[in-house]
């Protein structure tokens, strides 16, 4: 799998373990060292306070949740991506955009840095 297709790869495995409601799986895209930035809320560093954050999110019922990368830059063993979010939290429609940083690790592409916020 060439570099661009295993960071397009955080997209539909992000939201695949979403839509399954797996946080676990959800952070196994994530740095151990990575920080998330959701909207309306502080920083969250760390793989573990991540899928805690993730965890919060589906059980508050985040769902059906659809990640699109419309450009992917690759600078050496770093990498952005930005794209489109779409999903359901309850019955409210979401519908926003992201940039990711990636960083190329022993283990594959992961992300060290995670954006979004919503359409109003």
């Amino acid at each position: 799998m060439s570099d661009i297709d295993q960071i397009k790869a955080f997209d539909s495995g992000i939201a695949e373990a979403i839509n399954m409601n797996d946080a676990a799986a959800t952070a196994t895209y994530y740095a151990d060292d990575a920080a998330i930035h959701p909207p309306g809320a502080g920083r969250i560093d760390g793989k573990d306070a991540i899928q805690a954050y993730w965890q919060a999110a589906i059980d508050a019922g985040l769902s059906e949740v659809s990640i699109v990368a419309s450009s992917v830059d690759i600078n050496g063993d770093s990498s952005i991506s930005v794209g489109t979010l779409s999903g359901k939290m309850g019955d409210a429609a979401l519908t926003g955009k992201y940039i990711v940083v990636g960083k190329k690790t022993d283990e594959g592409w992961k992300m060290v840095q995670d954006i979004w916020n919503f359409d109003a």
